[in-house]
């Protein structure tokens, strides 16, 4: 009986299988780490790349509301300017 070793596609653990007759023979689970929230905290508090990323989107979104906020405070200035709405269209009540 000739054996050959493979690690097992859905649990990652070793499969012993027969090579005359295709079967498995033996299996070991793999040894999986457990997560642990304390040191995932200690990691993460030690990256402080996240924290930078996290900012600049921050400021960059605070930008663009601003300058948002700024086109639409000018065009709301604008509207009364050229005599009408928006395009020089007249209003449907001014038909008369």
């Amino acid at each position: 009986m000739s054996l050959f070793e493979t690690k097992c596609p859905m649990c990652k653990g070793t499969l012993w299988i027969d090579s005359s007759t295709l079967r498995i023979v033996d299996h070991q689970e793999a040894d999986h780490k457990k997560a642990d929230l304390a040191q995932f905290l200690k990691d993460s508090k030690q990256d402080k790349g996240w924290d930078a990323k996290m900012r600049a989107a921050r400021e960059e979104e605070a930008r663009r509301k601003a300058e948002i906020e700024e086109k639409f405070k000018r065009a709301k200035e604008n509207i009364g300017q050229d005599g009408g709405a928006p395009g020089g269209l007249k209003s449907p009540l001014d038909w008369d």
